[in-house]
């Protein structure tokens, strides 16, 4: 039992609202919104119109993701998406220490372990290999049973881009521990100077084992207009996963 604090809280702890960019909302966007009140009595499907997720799969493929045999699935924002993915995936959380503040919270509120694993000096959102290694091992000696890595190569917390050989070799070290990884990339779009930088998806190294996460209420709408995008391994276990995600969507 998780004890309560006076102001109500339990045992997990929300971090504070995502700022908003301070910039204004572009008339295009805002046009769009306004044109969907006209068409309220519309059903859309759990997980998106065939046009929304066409759409969703033109902008991952620009990404250099180009869509596969599974199609992508949208959400009101991240967080649903990543609720959707730690109940379908099952088993304990790893993520790298520090990370986005909205992810621990999300998995301890399913009752699921959450081991932070270190990040190397060079950059953030991506788990030093050796210590996610160390840490799984243990993990699964005192009885744990981890299953998920969640990582992000364009880092929220310390603002940096892990750079393409730690990506690579934390990947190889997540696959060799049987971990299915989600990549959150909300932020790709954001870099500086990105003809100066090499970023790559950790779905660009091993397809068959991640999934993408991009959370639209980031880098290009405000907070208030949740829009997620979930992207799926092209495997019949990425199919599998992509159903039992639509069928926890549906519950929600």
């Amino acid at each position: 039992m998780g004890r309560t604090d006076p102001e109500g809280h339990g045992p997990v702890r929300y971090g504070p609202p995502l700022p908003g960019q301070g910039l204004p909302v572009l008339p295009s966007l805002a046009a769009a919104l306004c044109a969907t009140a006209e068409r309220a009595d519309d059903e859309a499907p759990v997980g998106g119109t065939p046009a929304l997720l066409d759409a969703a799969a033109g902008y991952l493929a620009r990404r250099r993701l180009p869509a596969g045999p599974v199609r992508p699935v949208a959400a009101p924002g991240a967080p649903a998406l990543l609720v959707a993915l730690t109940a379908a995936l099952g088993g304990d959380v790893l993520v790298p220490r520090p990370c986005a503040a909205w992810w621990t919270p999300l998995a301890r509120a399913l009752g699921r372990s959450v081991f932070h694993v270190p990040i190397p000096a060079e950059g953030g959102g991506v788990p030093d290999p050796y210590a996610l290694l160390e840490t799984v091992r243990r993990v699964r000696a005192e009885g744990g049973d981890p299953r998920i890595l969640v990582l992000s190569a364009a880092d929220d917390p310390t603002g940096t881009v892990a750079p393409p050989d730690l990506v690579r070799e934390t990947v190889e070290a997540a696959a060799a521990e049987d971990l299915h990884l989600i990549s959150d990339e909300t932020w790709r779009d954001t870099l500086h100077r990105p003809e100066e930088t090499v970023q790559f998806s950790p779905a660009e190294m091993l397809p068959d084992r991640v999934t993408v996460l991009t959370d639209l209420a980031g880098p290009f709408l405000p907070p208030g207009w949740p829009a997620a995008v979930a992207h799926f391994p092209g495997t019949p276990d990425g199919a599998g996963l992509r159903a039992r995600v639509l069928d926890v969507l549906t519950a929600l």
